[in-house]
């Protein structure tokens, strides 16, 4: 950040002060003379890279508070420029506060213009200013800093003043600043002859008295009024002022202590006496209000400056966030590294691991894939040597839902391919087991066809429901009834009187 330097301009002369973490030091005095604005000029060149803050502390000040309609945008601008124009003709050093709405009617904004009325005070200061060309931030007045310290102090101590007069010492006299509600409504300044302490206090006391009867005449306090003042003062003046501004029917005096207050408002070095210069400056910085009575082309070089100190931010910014993504990249980059490294070497492991069993290994005078067809050869013993115990663990459970059915014989074997198993057509690799199935049913059944049919379709029907079955057909039934099988009469099958047989064939994969 650039230095911070204030510029405190008075009727007669102009000084420079430093701030620096809540110092000021003052670094110099000048004169609105030839010789006093050289000076100066030189001043602004040796110290072209601070930002400066200007702070009018004169008399010749205007106040005027006008009610304008409620626009918005640039009809606002425009209106506010109109009404300063009015109000204060022959200066450009002018500016607008908002005071608020009124609560009725058409609910017109209220605004305090005010004015530094003697720009020609300004003028020399100024020209110097555009010939050196500082960063000036802006002009500012003494009420601005009386508001600030006046309201903050208040609200602070929540003492419930809605109008109150505070009366402030400082080289250029004894300023009076009326605040109602908050806002500033009117200052004005009375230059001391000798800036005795003694002078200023029956100052105090003959100005507060002016500025009561003034607001009881304009009705801005009703008559009888009490009016708050608020002194702040340097606790060595402490009693003096106490025994010059005594409370009356019309004015009640509060003193503050401004070593108190200049401490608790940050200022590293307390003031030395009664005079406040030193901590409205230090406000200034610490508060700088956000408007102030310089023209633009005033501050051109410090809006520049804003601008170029921006976009220098934001390039920082954009520079610290790219070498934070570069070292997050890197760490990521490491990581990814050290884990690579880690597989190689389990992978590496693996390798000698694998090559130590491949030595341990009786030499084999087979190729690969004479060794692979051998394994392949293997693996088909290996399911060959399952036997017929999973199909006669399927024929039982069928058995067991069908108790009609009686065995009489078993024959079970292997095939390749299921072209040697079924006459269906279609050829599929194996191996398969195939069990040949012959039974009979009960001789009470010999002349019942329908429960002959129905009792051999519901065993078939169980058998295949069995795991890896392949194809269940039946190879023959008690009663043939294909075109090329010899009918018998009823007669024949009487005198013969057998038992009902039928066969059947099972093929699973293995």
């Amino acid at each position: 950040m650039p230095d911070r330097r204030l510029v405190l301009l008075e009727a007669s002369h102009l000084t420079a002060w430093q701030w620096r973490f809540g110092h000021l030091h003052r670094e110099g005095e000048f004169l609105a003379d030839e010789h006093g604005l050289d000076a100066f000029g030189e001043y602004l060149r040796r110290h072209g890279a601070s930002v400066f803050h200007l702070l009018a502390d004169v008399a010749e000040e205007g106040f005027q508070i006008g009610d304008v309609p409620h626009v918005t945008g640039r009809d606002r601008v425009d209106l506010i420029a109109r009404k300063l124009g009015q109000y204060f003709h022959g200066t450009h050093l002018s500016a607008a506060f908002p005071l608020g709405r009124e609560k009725s009617g058409r609910r017109d904004e209220k605004w305090l213009f005010s004015a530094l009325t003697q720009p020609r005070l300004f003028s020399p200061w100024l020209e110097v200013m555009r010939r050196t060309g500082p960063r000036l931030a802006g002009i500012f007045s003494m009420p601005q800093m009386v508001e600030i310290l006046s309201v903050s102090f208040v609200t602070r101590k929540a003492v419930g003043y809605r109008n109150f007069l505070f009366i402030s010492l400082t080289h250029g006299g004894l300023r009076q600043t009326f605040i109602e509600d908050g806002h500033l409504h009117f200052s004005r300044l009375t230059p001391l002859s000798i800036h005795a302490i003694d002078e200023a206090a029956t100052a105090s006391i003959v100005e507060a008295e002016k500025i009561h009867h003034y607001l009881s005449g304009q009705r801005q306090i009703a008559r009888g009024t009490r009016l708050p003042i608020l002194l702040f003062i340097h606790p060595d003046h402490m009693e003096t002022f106490k025994n010059r501004c005594r409370d009356t029917s019309e004015l009640h005096f509060e003193f503050v202590d401004l070593v108190a207050e200049a401490t608790h408002g940050g200022l590293g070095t307390p003031p030395r006496n009664s005079y406040c210069e030193e901590l409205f400056l230090h406000l200034l910085i610490r508060q700088t209000p956000c408007r102030q009575f310089a023209p633009p082309e005033e501050c051109r070089h410090y809006q520049l400056w804003r601008i170029h100190f921006g976009m220098t931010c934001i390039s920082l910014g954009a520079l610290v966030s790219a070498l934070l993504f570069a070292v997050w990249q890197g760490y990521e980059t490491d990581t990814l590294l050290r884990e690579t490294e880690r597989v190689r070497g389990e992978v590496a492991d693996g390798q000698r691991r694998h090559d130590a069993i491949r030595k341990a290994l009786p030499d084999v005078s087979l190729s690969t894939e004479n060794l692979r067809v051998l394994i392949s050869r293997h693996e088909a013993l290996l399911k060959r040597g399952v036997g017929p115990e999973p199909m006669y663990i399927d024929l039982g459970r069928a058995l067991r839902d069908s108790p009609r059915i009686e065995l009489t014989r078993l024959d079970w074997r292997l095939a390749n391919r299921s072209g040697e198993t079924s006459a269906s057509g279609g050829d599929i690799a194996g191996p398969f087991g195939i069990l040949e199935i012959f039974g009979q049913l009960p001789i009470d059944l010999a002349y019942d066809h329908r429960v002959h049919r129905d009792t051999i379709d519901a065993f078939v029907d169980q058998l295949r429901t069995g795991p890896d079955i392949h194809e269940v057909r039946v190879l023959s039934r008690p009663l043939e009834v294909e075109s090329d099988k010899l009918l018998r009469s009823p007669v024949d099958v009487a005198r013969q009187a057998e038992a009902p047989k039928f066969s059947l064939r099972i093929v699973r994969r293995l």
